[in-house]
């Protein structure tokens, strides 16, 4: 069993190469991180109204998982991004993530080609909420109007689209998939995680949050947060020799920040067995601290389906 959630979570020498290898710019409070570049390269802005933003976007190689599909983390990532774009406002403190509720639907795959629409649903006192999934936001002591036209559009696009400079830092990571295959974004994700215990329907993690999963603010990305979510909650259920377990609903409580080089606890808890579905809860926690970074729920299914050797 311990072999198991090993074999799932830790990376082998050769795949930790893949990221150690890469010349990561240098982090800079404010700008774009090599995360966000990760994220959101290729990413357009199509159209924008006031609580309004529709971008497109093709899947890359860079963000598929390990079954080849669209990775849940990234689409989290485009979740907490592109809704946060909504209420942006040039200049003002970043809009902090209270919570994430995502359903997934179906899967996509590489070189599709999807239209992601965010809307605000509305604004209370200083709280703003969302839903594509559904995203709460709290607005860091800002009072702004909603603007139309074309700056509007122009701050969308200031928010999303990454200049040419930061575009050249993906070509590493896109050369980098290649050389990986497929699971390049769990490796990204991934490496410097540590399985410490295993027991029947539960394992506890040790990881300490690297410069290259942190957000503009310093932060450990919510997207990448909620990689860890899927991943290690899938680790409880996960059967060496069985078809992997697909992510169903997650939902995602953000209760405080971690910083570059914090060392996170990170327990997962399965819940219950219903047929072949799953349910299993993750708790992230500072170590130093004992303060909980995120606590997320999250659903999953077993097919039945057998991959030929």
């Amino acid at each position: 069993m311990e072999n198991e959630a090993k074999k799932f979570l830790e990376l082998s020498e050769q795949e930790s190469e893949t990221v150690s290898g890469l010349a990561l710019p240098e982090f800079r409070l404010g700008e774009a991180t090599i995360y966000d570049h990760l994220a959101l390269r290729g990413i357009r802005v199509d159209r924008v109204e006031p609580g309004l933003v529709v971008c497109t976007f093709k899947v890359p190689l860079r963000l598929l998982d390990r079954d080849g599909n669209f990775a849940s983390g990234a689409i989290a990532n485009l979740v907490d991004v592109v809704g946060s774009c909504v209420v942006y406002v040039s200049g003002a403190p970043m809009n902090v993530t209270m919570e994430v509720s995502i359903s997934y639907l179906s899967t996509a795959k590489l070189d599709d080609e999807l239209e992601i629409t965010s809307r605000l649903l509305g604004v209370r006192t200083k709280r703003r909420e969302l839903v594509r999934g559904s995203m709460p936001f709290f607005h860091v002591g800002v009072s702004e109007s909603i603007r139309d036209g074309s700056h509007n559009m122009q701050m969308a696009k200031e928010y999303l689209d990454l200049t040419d400079h930061d575009s050249e830092a993906v070509s590493q990571l896109d050369i980098a998939a290649q050389r990986a295959g497929v699971e390049f974004y769990e490796v990204f994700a991934l490496r410097g995680i540590r399985v410490d215990r295993v027991e029947p329907g539960l394992v506890v993690c040790s990881f300490k949050v690297p410069p290259r999963l942190t957000d503009r603010a310093g932060n450990f990305a919510t997207g990448a947060i909620a990689n860890l979510v899927d991943v290690v909650g899938n680790s409880t259920v996960y059967c060496l020799g069985r078809p992997m377990n697909v992510s169903i609903d997650m939902s995602i409580s953000y209760m405080s920040k971690a910083k570059i080089d914090d060392e996170l606890e990170i327990t997962s808890k399965r819940l219950g067995q219903r047929g072949r579905y799953f349910g299993t809860i993750v708790v992230l926690k500072n170590k130093a601290t004992g303060e909980i970074i995120a606590e997320g729920r999250h659903s999953l299914f077993r097919s039945n389906f057998v991959p030929k050797l």
